[in-house]
């Protein structure tokens, strides 16, 4: 857990909100010393989460502290996907509020989601949900045996950065879907990996970190 802290001085008020903050996908910037934040999730009362949707529509800074995070300054930026729910919790009369923002960034790698991108944020950087999310993304032809082959490429061309995280590890990935094919054909070409003799019924299997998923492979998938 750490904690989101928004402040906004007006002539008439000062508000000052901090909530309980359980996870966050930020990218840090080293020259001006605060990052762009891509996930939060927060809990707080009515007028707390309200005055962060608030905050969040004319594109707000936080203060976020945590683990290995003594204060950092982050922004979500313009066009944030924001949910928001209730959750009932036993022994008190009103219910919890929920927040979750995305950056536009974020929502954008969803199945499907703006196939000439050139970076790809995820929530988990374990070889098998790396590959899985590219290939979910943007339709490669993937297997999940090729995971710890795909993870070594991503490394030795330097083409993965961890993220700043809180409740999971994220990491940033820097490629096309034009570049990822030429990886795979060239991996194919080379023998170093393989399309076995019945592939038809595939499982991914992601670390429970991030959700137990049992799922077919991508539907493009050889």
């Amino acid at each position: 857990m750490g904690t989101l802290q928004f402040t906004k001085v007006t002539r008439e008020t000062t508000i000052d909100v901090r909530l309980h903050l359980d996870r966050l996908i930020a990218e840090h910037d080293p020259d001006t010393q605060s990052a762009r934040c891509h996930l939060l999730s927060v809990f707080g009362n009515d007028q707390e989460i309200a005055a962060i949707a608030a905050a969040l529509s004319e594109e707000g800074r936080f203060y976020v502290t945590g683990l290995d995070i003594h204060r950092l300054m982050v922004t979500v930026g313009t066009s944030p996907a924001v949910y928001r729910s209730s959750i009932s919790v036993p022994g008190r009369r009103r219910p919890l509020r929920h927040l979750i923002a995305l950056s536009e960034e974020l929502a954008k790698t969803s199945p499907g989601g703006n196939h000439s991108a050139r970076c790809t944020v995820l929530c988990d950087d374990d070889p098998a949900f790396v590959l899985f999310r590219l290939g979910a993304r943007f339709g490669l032809p993937v297997l999940p045996e090729w995971s710890e082959w795909f993870s070594s490429e991503l490394q030795r061309r330097k083409a993965i950065e961890p993220l700043v995280g809180i409740g999971c590890k994220p990491a940033i990935v820097k490629g096309t879907k034009k570049r990822f094919l030429a990886w795979i054909g060239h991996g194919l070409k080379r023998g170093v990996i393989h399309i076995p003799a019945d592939p038809e019924h595939v499982l991914w299997r992601v670390p429970d970190r991030v959700g137990p998923v049992d799922e077919e492979s991508p539907k493009n998938a050889p």
